[in-house]
């Protein structure tokens, strides 16, 4: 689980700071999750709970990871049956 580090060139940091984050999808899931990078600074956020756009983490991309393989798995067991 490799997550890459904000760029450390601090025009670009500013730039995101006055004008905000040019996010673009990094992956989407099944379970409507999503995950985007600014394409200026190459930070990384996720939707949180509430909707709302958070610094992804570790924790937060095992929690999205943790959730697709149990909606894949509850659905592969709906088809099933």
């Amino acid at each position: 689980m490799n997550l890459q580090s904000p760029t450390r060139n601090p025009l670009k940091r500013l730039r995101c700071k006055l004008f905000g984050h040019n996010y673009n999808l990094l992956r989407k899931y099944q379970t409507n999750k999503k995950e985007y990078e600014c394409s200026c600074c190459r930070q990384q956020f996720t939707e949180d709970e509430h909707g709302y756009l958070a610094p992804l983490t570790p924790k937060l991309r095992r929690i999205n990871e943790v959730m697709e393989k149990f909606y894949l798995f509850k659905h592969a067991r709906r088809q099933s049956a």
